[in-house]
């Protein structure tokens, strides 16, 4: 094999090994959905959009769950409505073990460059 095919064959691996890797973690995010649903009797509804494609999970049969976001919006007590910035706050709070995907990336380029 040439340097060419070598390259487009690892490119093709790499690109087989991530979504090995999220399909992996949606197989556990709908496990954990799941076990607090089942065993904590929490009403869980999950939502997972990959390129346009949904995967849904309802820990509930009623019609009406999930509910809409105005439902939501006018709950009481007041909801926490979480966005990526707020777990990034969270975890830059406690430290330690858990980082998001792109703090490996950049701490991997600063080992690197050190």
């Amino acid at each position: 094999m040439d340097t060419l095919q070598l390259k487009r064959n690892n490119e093709r691996i790499k690109k087989k090994r991530k979504a090995e890797g999220i399909d992996r973690r949606k197989k556990t995010l709908i496990k954990k959905a799941y076990e607090l649903g089942e065993f904590d009797g929490i009403d869980v509804a999950l939502i997972i959009c990959k390129h346009g494609r949904y995967t849904t999970y309802r820990s509930t049969e009623r019609k009406t769950w999930p509910p809409s976001m105005a439902e939501i919006q006018t709950a009481y007590p007041i909801p926490k409505n979480m966005i990526p910035e707020d777990m990034k706050k969270r975890v830059s709070r406690h430290g330690g073990g858990f980082k998001l995907p792109e703090e490996k990336k950049s701490s991997a380029n600063n080992d690197a460059g050190a």
